[in-house]
């Protein structure tokens, strides 16, 4: 029989597997939070470059990984975008994470849930060099129960 942990790291192994095989990703990477919690003056942030073969539309994506210590059925990030002319785009975004009846929505065994929130459709990226900050804007000062943040970009069909 296959303990718990062993199960998990072949799922995991099993997911990265097929994920690695989407072309049309071009960028796609997840941070930690702190054990003791995100803190909602920790910033968390991604560099993205696109060159010139790859200028198009795109689809970002903010991935989020929770666990049941995790107490709300939403969340709010603030995000911040550099783009490479220098421009500052902010957005504050609204995600709802669990049903209306508690369960919570979005993939995954055991007790982490992963949610794949998008959060820009078919948008135009030049090349250049793009700055991602990411922080949460929920009412506690420090949210338990968020694992890790990530950042997805991939071309749109």
């Amino acid at each position: 029989m296959i303990g718990t942990k062993h199960r998990n790291i072949y799922i995991f192994s099993a997911f990265l597997f097929f994920v690695s095989c989407d072309r049309s990703k071009v960028f796609d990477l997840y941070k930690e939070v702190d054990s003791q919690g995100w803190d909602v003056t920790d910033t968390i942030g991604f560099k993205v470059e696109i060159d010139s073969q790859e200028n198009g539309l795109y689809n970002t994506f903010i991935g989020l990984r929770n666990n049941n210590d995790y107490l709300y059925a939403n969340i709010f990030f603030f995000v911040n975008v550099e783009l490479p002319s220098g421009i500052h785009r902010i957005d504050t975004l609204q995600y709802i994470l669990a049903a209306p009846d508690g369960k919570w929505l979005g993939s995954g065994v055991g007790e982490i849930k992963y949610n794949l929130l998008k959060f820009k459709e078919n948008e135009s990226m030049q090349s250049g060099l793009y700055k991602y900050k990411i922080v949460h804007g929920m009412r506690d000062d420090v949210l338990i129960g968020i694992e890790d943040v990530g950042l997805r970009i991939e071309r749109s069909n």
